[in-house]
């Protein structure tokens, strides 16, 4: 699938992989159409007898691999056909899945995670269900979500083992994410979620949600209605390192290391103590534009940058001097 061209001057050719179930990043939001001759490969039905669409470098939109581990293979296989530079490699993206992060990412000083274990609903469900808990050390309240979901869905809180049986009446799925809750309240009770946007590796900030509820999003968080919110979501734009402080700034550097993604996001709040609570870190971040009303316009410079990195990155990896 070929999108229009509408510059005029020569292209910079990109191929974008995609699969079919989802999880793909919305790259097309980085790829001005006055600049970039956009074309697609859904990879689990491409036919390795038909040419690859003209391109000069490949960005991999395949972002989540609890949900397309099987498009990644394809993605791999698809790879296998050119020598053009690759963004997002299948293999990187690959080992990025909340089970594997939460493990590997805990190892680095300043990060703490969710523990993060996907376990079959039977064992949830059984009388056991209090003993396998315990020996993956997990204590309530505790969170549960269906893989391969995003925005909240399929995710819950349960304050008590009393409580699971109705959580998992309410999910779909034979395999379930069991998390803890790491608490993500701030002094005034409120709880904040940063996200910081990895590229090219350089660090970018994107927004501060805050709420008072457990589950955060920036659009259902309580921002439009508060200015002192966006007050205090400015200034995180402004001043990242200021606001987060060296420990984990340092953290947020280490996990951009590990992960060796060239897009990426990170999703985290602060402890007391300055460390990072990781919420998840992989490739499926968006950047929303800022809505039009003049209160979103400390926003802007911000998606800007990250923009023009994404599209620096791109030329650059693939030596255009456009």
């Amino acid at each position: 699938m070929a999108f229009p061209y509408l510059g005029d001057r020569v292209p910079v050719s990109v191929l974008v992989l995609a699969g079919t179930a989802g999880g793909n990043v919305p790259v097309r939001n980085f790829l001005d159409d006055r600049v970039f001759q956009t074309s697609i490969v859904f990879v689990e039905y491409f036919d390795p007898a038909t040419p690859l669409p003209p391109h000069r470098i490949v960005f991999n939109a395949i972002g989540d691999p609890d949900m397309e581990a099987p498009a990644l293979a394809a993605a791999g296989r698809v790879l296998a056909m050119t020598t053009a530079p690759v963004l997002n490699s299948p293999a990187r993206v690959s080992a990025t899945g909340r089970g594997g992060n939460a493990q590997l990412l805990a190892r680095i000083p300043g990060v703490i995670t969710s523990g993060a274990i996907t376990l079959q609903r039977s064992l949830l469900a059984g009388p056991d269900a209090a003993t396998t808990l315990s020996r993956h050390d997990f204590e309530f309240p505790l969170l549960i979500r269906t893989p391969g979901f995003h925005m909240g869905r399929h995710f819950l809180r349960i304050e008590a083992l009393e409580g699971l049986p109705a959580a998992l009446s309410e999910l779909p799925g034979e395999n379930l994410t069991v998390l803890r809750y790491l608490d993500a309240r701030g002094p005034d009770g409120k709880a904040r979620k940063y996200r910081v946007m990895m590229i090219d590796g350089g660090l970018y900030p994107l927004h501060v949600a805050i709420s008072s509820h457990w589950k955060i999003h920036y659009f259902t968080a309580d921002m439009a209605d508060n200015p002192e919110h966006r007050a205090e979501d400015a200034e995180f734009l402004e001043n990242m390192a200021g606001v987060l402080g060296p420990r984990a700034m340092a953290a947020l550097a280490g996990i951009q290391a590990q992960l060796g993604l060239d897009y990426a996001g990170i999703d985290f709040a602060l402890s007391p103590d300055g460390e990072v609570l990781l919420f998840e870190a992989n490739a499926t971040m968006v950047v929303n534009p800022p809505e039009p009303e003049q209160k979103w316009a400390y926003r802007r410079p911000a998606v800007e940058r990250i923009h023009a990195a994404v599209r620096n990155m791109l030329m650059e990896r693939c030596g255009s001097q456009y």
